[in-house]
Formats: structure tokens, C-alpha cells, sequence
């Protein structure tokens, strides 16, 4: 019986409390992939141990800075390790010992650099463009991401696998009135819409100009901006940040629409979770978000003010199409599961490690 391959996995995103998006997929695939292989997390010494019953080192760098942890003592660690590295977060090491596995979630820092303070792409882009030359594989999360990969970076297709997040189980239609009240006192718990601030992308400033002017158009549901700065004081406008999953899941789930004027996604989980939650998403179809919501999204012409707006306006006074996007929402949700997102990590964890001993019977003889 062959024992299982051998896989070192930067793990420092599982780190981070509350869990961010990448922590989250990590945390999420983990356990299910775990089984097929032997396993080993790399953490940064200088942040929070976790809790795992997974073989695990805590490394330390002089420097506090990411990249110098994964060039320096990581590099050095996987010095004497015999199997694959994999970092969910796309810097790879300049010094390779051993052959690497990376997802890159999208590279917008390549496409639209505008959105980065100035020089903050250049990092990203140094990183990417030697993950996608150096990597065995490389991980996507959408078709859309993987098309843009092959095309900038002009690798063999084979190397670029899709691997479509999942949701997490918390994001359910449940609503529950005793944990929004305690989230959000006062808030009409029936009549509130939900945006997310943050990211330049996301277009915050969007969503409350739509938002004011579904209130013109006679319809007054509060409106609920999450992250990023806090806007100023208006009248049915709440502002929240640092929520864990579950009140973010129960704050979803109530909301009558996610306003969702973004100009980029390379997935859109937080249209995915809505979805899930049972709460429509009034977007435009832009990027990877027609690949993820499919028809269960109120579509707008554009990620305008006015499209936004329109789109919002005519959801909300029609109840056969807000059940329609609801419905189809929910049972489209229901097919994206981290299983099957496991399943494709799993056959690129095998392929990088079947190349790897093919490589070096290779040089032997």
C-alpha cells in the first residue's frame, strides 16, 4: 500500500480572527481534503496558535512582513520536506525545493490597477507572475479567472483547474428576529436592504445613491452598509463592520436584497452567500458573477446608479419576479458545495505529486 503524498500547506490564513475570505476557503477545505493526504501546516509564530489535529510548525521570521515569512524561514523549512507545497494565497517562495501548488483568486492588480494605491499592485503582480511561471498548478476559483490566467500569463492549459468555492453551511434562510434585534437594535428587522463597503470595486457610494433612491420611489427599508469606512450620519442608514459568519449569515438572511453595484469579482462569495441565505442580489453581469449566479439574480444593465437603482426599484414591487430570483437562488446555491471544490484541489494535490516523482526518476536514470 503506498503511503499518502506528502502536502505543506501555508495555513497562516486560518490564523486571522475573524476568518477573511481566504481563511475561510482554507478552513472549509481542509477537512475534506485531509484524508487523501499527509499533511503538514505551516504557521507564523509571531500570530495565534490554532487548534488542529493536523502536524503543524510555527516558524518565525525576523521581519513581520508576509512575504519575508514565506522566503525565508518557510523556504528554508521546506528544505528538508519530501512532497508539495501549497499556499491558498499566491506568493510562492523564489527558492523552490520542492514542487508547488497555488490558488490565485483573481488578478485584478493586472487588470485594472487603477483601483491599487499607487505601486501597491506591483507586489501582487510580482507575485502572481512568478506563481503561474513556477507553479505545478495553479488554482482558480471561476472559469472566468482561469480564462484571464491562460491568457496574461500564457501557460498550458492543463496547469489552470477551476475550483469553484463552496458556501458555508451557516448561510440559510433562516431568519432569526432575537439575533438581528441583538445585532442591530431598533432595525426594522422586515424592511431593510443590505450593501457592502470595503474595496474600491464593490462601489459603496453606488448603493447608497440606489438605495436613496428606492426611498424616493416610496419604498423607506433601512439600508445596512457592511465594512469598509463608515459612511455619514443619513437618515435609514446603519453601518456595521467586523461581523463574525454568523451574524453576517443572520444579517443576509433577513435583508430583503443585497445591493450589489460591483465592477469586479473573480467569484462573488458575498452574491453566493446571499443566495444561499435566500436574499436576492441586484448586480450587474460583470466578471465571473453571470458563471456564479447563472439567471437567479435581478440583472441590471450596468453597475450604475441609475441601472442599480432600476433594477432594485422593479424587484421590490414585483412579487412573482422576487420569488422567482429567490427561489431559483436557493436551489442554485444548493449545487455549490466545497466537496466538489475539494474534489478538484485533490486531483491537483496527485497530479503535482505524480509529476514530481516522474521528474525525479526522470533524472536518476
Amino acid at each position: 500500500m503506498h503511503a499518502p503524498p506528502k502536502v505543506a500547506i501555508d495555513a497562516r490564513w486560518i490564523q486571522d480572527t475573524p476568518l477573511g475570505g481566504v481563511g475561510r476557503y482554507l478552513a472549509n477545505l481542509l477537512p475534506l481534503t485531509a484524508p487523501e493526504f499527509d499533511f503538514h501546516l505551516l504557521f507564523d509564530s509571531r500570530r495565534p496558535a490554532v487548534e488542529t489535529d493536523l502536524p503543524a510548525t510555527y516558524l518565525r521570521s525576523a521581519f513581520s512582513s508576509a512575504t519575508t515569512w514565506i522566503e525565508s524561514p518557510a523556504a528554508r523549512w521546506l528544505r528538508g520536506f519530501d512532497g508539495i507545497f501549497y499556499t491558498p494565497w499566491y506568493g510562492l517562495p523564489f527558492r523552490q525545493p520542492v514542487p508547488m501548488v497555488v490558488t490565485i483568486h483573481d488578478i485584478v492588480f493586472e487588470t485594472h490597477p487603477e483601483w491599487f494605491r499607487p505601486g501597491r499592485h506591483w507586489p501582487f503582480r510580482i507575485q502572481a507572475r512568478r506563481a503561474a511561471r513556477t507553479a505545478v498548478r495553479v488554482l482558480t476559483p471561476s472559469m472566468f479567472v482561469r480564462e484571464q490566467i491562460l491568457e496574461r500569463y500564457r501557460l498550458a492549459p492543463e496547469r489552470v483547474v477551476a475550483a469553484p468555492h463552496g458556501i458555508d453551511p451557516v448561510f440559510v434562510p433562516d431568519v432569526r428576529p432575537e439575533a438581528l434585534a441583538a445585532l442591530a437594535p431598533g432595525l426594522d428587522t422586515t424592511r431593510y436592504v443590505v450593501a457592502l463597503g470595503g474595496a474600491e470595486r464593490r462601489q459603496v457610494d453606488v448603493a447608497i445613491e440606489a438605495w436613496r433612491r428606492l426611498r424616493q420611489a416610496g419604498i423607506d427599508d433601512e439600508l445596512v452598509v457592511v465594512g469598509g469606512r463608515r459612511p455619514p450620519a443619513e437618515a435609514g442608514l446603519r453601518y456595521m463592520t467586523g461581523l463574525s459568519d454568523e451574524a453576517w449569515a443572520a444579517l443576509l438572511a433577513g435583508a430583503r436584497v443585497l445591493v450589489y453595484p460591483t465592477l469586479f469579482e473573480g467569484f462573488g462569495m458575498p452574491a453566493s452567500e446571499a443566495m444561499a441565505a435566500g436574499t436576492p442580489v441586484v448586480c450587474a453581469p460583470v466578471a465571473a458573477l453571470p458563471e456564479v449566479l447563472g439567471e437567479c439574480a435581478q440583472w441590471c444593465e450596468s453597475p450604475s446608479v441609475d441601472a442599480i437603482a432600476a433594477g432594485l426599484i422593479e424587484l421590490l414591487t414585483s412579487d412573482q419576479q422576487y420569488r422567482q430570483v429567490r427561489e431559483g437562488g436557493l436551489a442554485r446555491a444548493r449545487t455549490m458545495t466545497w466537496q466538489a471544490s475539494a474534489a478538484v484541489m485533490v486531483q491537483a494535490f496527485h497530479d503535482a505529486s505524480e509529476e514530481s516523482k516522474a521528474a525525479k526518476s526522470s533524472s536518476l536514470t
